[in-house]
């Protein structure tokens, strides 16, 4: 017995010392500091191989129990590159010093909806800008309007100058021929924002649609428009499919993602920001001046020339210059913004709020956005991580009346292309506005009466949970919780007193149009993610379940034939209800992904995701989107040895996005009737296909990104192969079966384009640093099937230009006039070019003088691509044109008659079918930070000018190629009609830190 406890002690004692050796471990401690010296707050440390780490403290120091009796501790940063360290029982103590990451390698990326990756390691071309990037050079209008020229692959384009934005954004090429979504998916801090067009009823009002119930024209912002920019820390784009694959049904156009700024632990930090301007027109088309001689040329010699004769002299040589006149305003620029940030090691917060008021460059026209935010992240204990993000904003916009019109004067451009510059307009003393005998209306007295204003409250609110469910030294358990809600609320008047000259001459004087919008997203996902050390392999498994909700009200209402003044419509003699509509949509999906990573040498992704929504004609059936990656990184190798390379990666992507149908294409409604006068229904004149599935988008991306120096010359190569497969297109049945139209999948197209990055940081001293940035892209669309007959869309029919859709063209084809019999593929019509540009180009370059100046500038290129011109038609009907009058080609005929004579006699589209390259300064700016603040209270004081937009060269006679009549359209953009001009934006800054 005592010779059994004897043994059973020394294995009890043995078993100890295994354990004890098991468990050894030593402290380790330590700083972190950029290259200048400075504490880096939050920096992350982990020992190499496990999941044990830590971040630094206010101080930058930290400390860490390392397991075993050596390690090596791996520290990162945003913005910093990687730096691995080793230490030891005998070497405990570590300061590391981090190096500023130039090409951003270390900067993580996401490739999920609960997990990302870093740069370096991505098998996807995503572009990710930083908020100094977004706003750091100047003061922009809205978020999308920051983005110009700052993302390769992606073509952005305005609907007019108006203030508060209207921005379409296309990535990759076409995604949807009209059916689906042309915009990308937005998403704030987790939350699905809202990113719509409300139809305000200016299309009608101005008589644009010709009396049809349309909103194509009504010249609105989306809603994009309502965010701060200076809220923003970073955006990410998720550019096509093989990308955005897992955000499944509403990503066929793309996603990208916006986060917002959290404070950091540390002392309490107050920001203010005061930004003042002035916009003012460009490009003006310095409109031909009258005289004698014009007059008789364009009027004639009979009793209408001899009468305008008079007309001219009786003015005494009056000359007004109307491009002066209603663009010339200097409009006021003013962004304020402050911010409050700061925490503890468990608690962080930050507190902001902006007033941005900018004026128009026409008189009465405006937008103010008011913005306020709250963001709390919070850490329960050592497991359990909460956040909330909380934004309210309000936007007051007034975009007054330009672009079409339809006989009722309701365009300020419009009626000036017809108004001699000797008219009288002007009001009398009494402030009663003459008639404007050249046109259906006084578009002085448009402007100063008219009203066009949209006001819109939004909250956007998010919240998120992380719990580490368990923790071992080589893998961890991760529960994720997160969502949020979008609440819109938006009022809008488009409004005509019965005084004006065209109100006068219709039978119910005095129109005003009343919109409501009300809408409610909300989403919520929930993830599991298993990180695992396998051997040499790192493995991370994600697993969960999305729904998204979408509830919508809408209501127009129009009143025509007003009491003087009122604008009320129990004050019109006709009352109408022009559209009401309520939607309801829920989206849901399930999603999985694996991703692999062998010593960051080769890493591998796979992922699907099954989504089901109510906008689908079979609403409970579940589309899989599936996506996998591959990157291997040659330089990590140990064959490789070459120091002048020190990164070479190549990678390859595929995957699968979704786009749904339009709301109302896959039910039959019901439309209320008087039958017998007694009130019935009756069932609409649209069927549905049965089989009709959602449009769905495949794409194969291929890419090379290597780095030189030390990543002072670093290049991203991507090239993709982009198809967009069962378009949804109308399909029109025999007019005896009493269905107008069928959505039906008929077609498919396919995008094919190259992007091309190269940074360069070709000078890196004390004193002076250099950074410059190229990017380069192209893209080339083709339809590869139509099952219908081939058709044109857009426009105002072929004599003034349209889209065509026939199988082997690409579907922003313009076509027009004069016929071709011999060639049905084109719809027997001649083409004259096509919207989208040969490529692309974007040329940065920031410039850091002695550490506190900075020089910044943006040069932005399109080659390729042509616009419908029609505001150039009316001033040549007109007889407004620049040198109008003239006759270059000595025939004897005006410059303006020639080319009206070619297009109306001779059928020739083309005249006004023009080239719409330019080259834009987009951004300029010049900072100078003072070294060591000013004063007792002011650690950090910032000074600066900047502008944007501020030169434009073009051959475009127009006021800017970019311009969209039909706005935020999938196809038929660049249809110039006398949209209101964009603006060149000069500013004064001043940044503060206290």
């Amino acid at each position: 017995m005592k010779q059994l406890l004897t043994k059973a002690g020394a294995l009890l004692a043995f078993c100890l010392l295994l354990s004890a050796t098991a468990m050894a471990q030593f402290k380790t401690t330590g700083s972190v500091k950029d290259a200048k010296g400075e504490a880096l707050i939050g920096a992350s440390i982990i020992v190499k191989g496990t999941a044990i780490g830590t971040v630094t403290d206010l101080d930058g120091m930290f400390e860490l129990n390392v397991p075993g009796s050596s390690g090596v501790l791996v520290f990162s940063y945003t913005g910093y590159k990687t730096l691995e360290m080793p230490v030891s029982v005998s070497s405990n103590s570590v300061d590391a010093t981090l190096e500023d990451d130039i090409a951003r390698l270390e900067e993580v990326i996401v490739t999920g909806l609960a997990s990302g990756v870093k740069r370096s390691n991505s098998g996807n071309a995503v572009t990710s800008i930083t908020g100094d990037e977004l706003v750091g050079n100047t003061s922009p209008q809205s978020v999308d309007n920051a983005l110009f020229g700052k993302i390769p692959g992606v073509n952005i384009t305005a609907n007019s100058g108006a203030p508060g934005g209207g921005v379409n954004v296309q990535m990759r090429g076409v995604s949807t021929l009209g059916a689906g979504s042309s915009q990308p998916l937005y998403i704030v801090d987790g939350v699905y924002v809202d990113n719509s067009v409300i139809r305000n009823g200016r299309t009608q009002v101005s008589g644009a649609s010709a009396g049809a119930s349309a909103a194509s024209q009504d010249d609105a912002a989306n809603r994009i428009a309502d965010l701060n920019p200076d809220d923003i820390e970073k955006i990410e784009v998720l550019k096509g499919p093989s990308a955005a694959a897992i955000y499944g049904t509403r990503a066929n156009a793309g996603v990208i993602l916006i986060t917002t700024k959290k404070g950091a632990s540390g002392k309490t930090r107050v920001s203010l920001s005061q930004d003042v301007g002035v916009a003012q027109g460009q490009n003006f088309q310095e409109f031909d001046v009258w005289d004698a001689d014009k007059i008789t040329t364009f009027f004639g010699t009979g009793a209408r020339g001899q009468a305008e004769l008079a007309a001219f002299n009786a003015s005494g040589g009056r000359v007004t210059d109307w491009e002066e006149f209603f663009y010339g305003e200097n409009a006021l620029l003013s962004n304020t913004q402050v911010s409050v940030s700061g925490g503890t090691e468990k608690t962080q917060f930050y507190v902001s709020g902006g007033l941005q008021t900018e004026e128009g460059i026409i008189k009465n026209t405006g937008f103010d956005r008011y913005s306020l935010r709250a963001n709390i992240d919070h850490r329960l204990g050592e497991r359990i991580k909460i956040s909330f993000n909380n934004s309210y904003f309000r936007t007051d916009n007034d975009r007054g009346f330009t672009g079409n019109q339809n006989n009722t004067g309701g365009s300020i451009g419009y009626t000036i292309a017809y108004t001699p510059s000797y008219a009288d307009l002007l009001p009398d003393a009494n402030g009663n506005y003459p008639d404007n005998p050249y046109f259906n209306d006084n578009p002085v007295a448009v402007r100063d009466l008219g009203v066009n204003n949209q006001v819109v409250d939004r909250f956007i609110s998010a919240a998120s949970v992380e719990v580490d469910l368990f923790s071992k030294a080589n893998s961890y358990l991760k529960f994720k919780l997160n969502g949020g809600a979008d609440y819109l609320s938006g009022n809008s008047i488009v409004y005509f007193p019965e005084i004006l000259q065209h109100q006068r001459a219709d039978a119910n004087p005095g129109d005003v149009m009343w919109g409501r919008q009300d809408n409610l997203n909300t989403n919520i996902q929930a993830f599991l993610q298993l990180n695992a050390n396998l051997g040499s392999i790192n493995s991370n498994t994600n697993v969960g379940w999305v729904r998204l909700d979408q509830e919508a009200e809408f209501l127009l209402t129009r009143g025509r034939g007003l009491a003087g003044g009122q604008r009320n419509l129990q004050w019109a003699k006709v009352q109408s209800i022009q559209q009401q509509q309520n939607q309801d949509v829920t989206d849901v999906g399930i999603v999985a992904q694996e991703d692999l990573n062998w010593q960051d040498k080769i890493i591998v992704s796979a992922g699907i995701r099954f989504d089901k929504s109510t906008l689908n004609v079979k609403q409970d059936k579940y589309y899989a989107f599936p996506k996998a990656s591959f990157a291997a990184n040659i330089h990590n190798f140990d064959f490789w040895n070459g120091n002048l390379i020190n990164q070479f990666k190549v990678r390859a992507a595929y995957g699968e996005t979704g786009g749904l149908p339009l709301f109302g294409n896959t039910f039959e409604s019901l439309t209320s009737q008087l039958v017998g006068g007694q009130l019935g229904g009756q069932v609409s004149t649209r069927g549905v296909d049965p089989n009709l599935v959602p449009e769905t988008a495949s794409e194969l991306e291929f890419g090379l990104d290597a780095g030189l120096f030390n990543s002072r010359i670093s290049l991203e190569a991507t090239y993709y192969i982009k198809k967009v497969n069962d378009l949804i297109l109308d399909l029109q049945p025999a007019e005896s079966t009493g269905i107008t139209a069928i959505a039906t999948n008929a077609a498919d197209l396919e995008n094919k384009g190259i992007e091309l990055s190269l940074g360069l940081n070709p000078v890196r001293t004390t004193n002076l640093n250099w950074y410059s940035r190229i990017m380069w892209w192209k893209n080339e669309s083709v339809i590869t099937r139509l099952d219908i007959p081939r058709f044109t869309t857009g426009g105002f029919g072929p004599s003034l230009g349209t889209y065509l859709i026939s199988n082997g063209f690409s579907p922003t084809t313009i076509i027009g006039n004069p016929t071709i019999p011999e060639s049905p593929e084109t719809t027997g019509r001649t083409v004259y070019g096509d919207r989208q540009p040969k490529f692309q180009l974007s040329f940065f370059n920031q410039l850091t003088i002695m550490k506190n100046l900075d020089f910044t500038f943006l040069f932005h290129y399109q080659n390729g691509g042509s616009a419908i011109n029609l505001s150039a038609l009316l001033w040549d009907d007109g007889g407004t044109t620049n040198n109008w009058n003239g006759d270059d080609d000595n025939d004897g005929t005006p410059n303006g008659l020639d080319r009206l004579l070619a297009w109306a006699a001779e059928g020739n589209t083309g005249v006004y079918v023009q080239p719409a390259d330019y080259l834009k300064l987009r951004e300029i700016g010049l900072y100078y930070t003072f070294p060591k603040g000013v004063g007792k209270f002011i650690e950090r004081a910032k000074i600066g000018v900047s502008a944007n937009n501020i030169l434009l060269w073009t051959k475009y006679l127009g006021y800017d190629p970019e311009a969209s009549n039909f706005g935020t359209q999938a196809v038929t953009g660049n249809i110039d009609v006398t949209p209101y001009p964009s603006s060149r934006r000069l500013f004064f800054h001043l940044k503060l830190d206290f």
